[in-house]
């Protein structure tokens, strides 16, 4: 199956940029509960905090 690089949903968009900088900020829990909050998904959750090579061209880097 062939991985999206594109998000449809810009809300989650921001979320996930918003988490990374929050990542680095306030730490990896933090940046976590605020994702799950806002309704991403676990698997993206994991993707984007622990995997930055993995990251979407439009996440931050």
């Amino acid at each position: 199956m062939r991985e999206r690089r594109t998000r449809p949903d810009r809300a989650r968009a921001i979320a996930v940029n918003a988490g990374i900088v929050m990542m680095e900020q306030r730490g990896r829990e933090a940046a976590a509960a605020f994702l799950a909050d806002n309704g991403v998904p676990l698997p993206v959750i994991a993707r984007v905090l622990n995997e930055p090579d993995k990251r979407r061209r439009a996440d931050l880097r």
